[in-house]
């Protein structure tokens, strides 16, 4: 009996274990993760677009397609989340895709973005059959559009008038987007004129502004930027002129941005422009304003374009129009660009030599607000010359006897000057040498000013001397044949 009872109990949990197992196999459901179409979001969802990186990946999306079965994909993008006007920023083959810099900050602006900070942008990408979800990304832009000029306008004519010299005689106007936005960047405008027709390849600066939409200029102010374009006095004549944007970021980079070219027509009147004496411990007469200051050289092309090259001592100068006198006085107060006090108001700052040695500063035009520039000058390989003079029937005579030396700065080796020589009008000279005839002398080369650049020639033409008979000092630059001849 108690065999009976055990072997029935063993059955009934053996079956009961059976449909026990049973059960337990119809509650496990094995899944397969359902086909998706997904473009990652990424870690970082805020871009800045540095203008000085254009080539620099901007955007870089990565998404998973277990659904399409494509093998292309439309990288989408819209200023909304709707896309209602998609844009195509480009195509791909894999899965994954990079946007430049200069591409997007273009895609964005061109998509009609009218802000510059924070611009919300929809990205999605296009398998053709599908659309992935949607990525949101704020994007900082950097502006391309130049400003717009709104006056003058192209035809506009302006007569100055020597009798109206410090009235305003044009008023430059120009809107910027940049400067009603949140982005908070300095923009500094620059106002060019050039000859017209020149593409601005000797620009001549008008004025310097920064974060303003205005420039007033005088008729004095003007007139020396048209007489220095080449427009005669008293003559109608057409000079470009545009408006140079530039913006630096924290990175140090620079953008750019140029209006288009307007044509104005500007009548200058006629003006002598003064000649210029340096002073300064930069060069050789130091902080004495009158100590027979070194003048500065002019163009015989140009007008008021002044240039010297020569050695500068370590230190600072600035320039005068007047010997013995402060003002009017020359200089700059940002390094970049001239400044002046015509008397009576702020003197500027000074031009700063860095370390001693051979530079050639050129003002072409001179005025307040527009650049100079300075190069180092090699040297090295230019003659230096024991004696130097003047000779001709303009001086006394050709004889070897009838020669005026000129004195040789004591700084500079190839500088040379001489104080109260009489000219004759309507004679004729040259600049010799070491008292020879037979290697070559500085010869005439077409100017109609007392001040120039001779050429060095076996042969050639005289100066001929057209001012008024009297006395005059003469200074002379044999490193470029410089030389300038100023009344006393």
């Amino acid at each position: 009996m108690k065999l009976y009872l055990k072997k029935l109990s063993f059955a009934f949990l053996a079956l009961t274990l059976l449909f026990g197992a049973c059960d337990d196999d119809e509650s496990i459901t094995i899944t397969s993760p359902e086909a998706a179409f997904v473009l990652q979001q990424p870690g970082i969802s805020n871009i800045f677009l540095n203008f000085g990186l254009p080539t620099n990946p901007a955007l870089n999306v990565t998404w998973k397609d277990d659904l399409t079965g494509s093998s292309s994909y439309d990288v989408e993008m819209s200023l909304e989340d709707t896309f209602a006007t998609p844009i195509v920023l480009g195509t791909a083959t894999g899965r994954s895709f990079s946007y430049s810099v200069e591409n997007l900050n273009d895609a964005i602006i061109n998509a009609g973005a009218t802000t510059f900070r924070d611009v919300a942008v929809y990205v999605r990408i296009n398998s053709g059959a599908s659309v992935s979800n949607t990525v949101l990304f704020l994007v900082t832009t950097y502006p391309t559009d130049p400003a717009q000029i709104s006056s003058p306008v192209g035809g506009d004519s302006f007569v100055l008038s020597i009798a109206s010299q410090d009235l305003v005689a044009m008023t430059v106007n120009w809107s910027d987007a940049v400067l009603s936005s949140t982005l908070g960047i300095d923009v500094e405008y620059t106002i060019e004129a050039a000859a017209a027709g020149s593409d601005f390849a000797s620009p001549a600066a008008v004025g310097v502004v920064t974060n303003l939409e205005t420039l007033e200029v005088t008729h004095a102010e003007l007139n020396v930027i048209a007489l220095g374009l080449g427009i005669p006095a008293d003559t109608a004549g057409d000079a470009d002129m545009r408006i140079i944007a530039r913006t630096t970021n924290e990175n140090g980079s620079t953008l750019t941005r140029t209006s288009e070219t307007i044509t104005v027509s500007i009548t200058p009147f006629n003006t002598i422009f003064p000649y210029l004496y340096f002073v300064g411990d930069a060069t050789t007469p130091g902080w004495n304003n009158n100590n027979n200051n070194t003048a500065v050289f002019r163009s015989q092309t140009t007008p008021n374009s002044y240039y010297f090259t020569g050695y500068f001592n370590a230190g600072a100068f600035k320039m005068l129009e007047t010997k013995g006198q402060w003002q009017p006085q020359w200089g700059t107060n940002d390094g970049t660009t001239v400044a002046v006090n015509p008397g009576g108001g702020s003197d500027p700052g000074t031009f700063n030599v860095g370390a001693a040695g051979y530079y050639t500063y050129t003002f072409a035009p001179l005025s307040a607000g527009s650049g100079f520039t300075v190069t180092s000058y090699d040297a090295t390989t230019a003659p230096t010359y024991a004696r130097i003079g003047l000779i001709g029937q303009a001086i006394g005579g050709w004889g070897d006897g009838d020669e005026i030396d000129l004195t040789q700065d004591p700084n500079n080796p190839h500088l040379w000057y001489a104080n109260g020589v009489t000219f004759t009008n309507g004679e004729e000279f040259l600049i010799r040498p070491n008292d020879d005839w037979g290697n070559g002398l500085w010869r005439y080369t077409g100017s109609d000013e007392l001040f120039g650049q001779g050429r060095f020639d076996t042969g050639g033409d005289n100066f001929p001397f057209n001012a008024p008979t009297g006395s005059y000092d003469v200074w002379f630059n044999d490193l470029d044949g410089s030389y300038v001849i100023i009344p006393n």
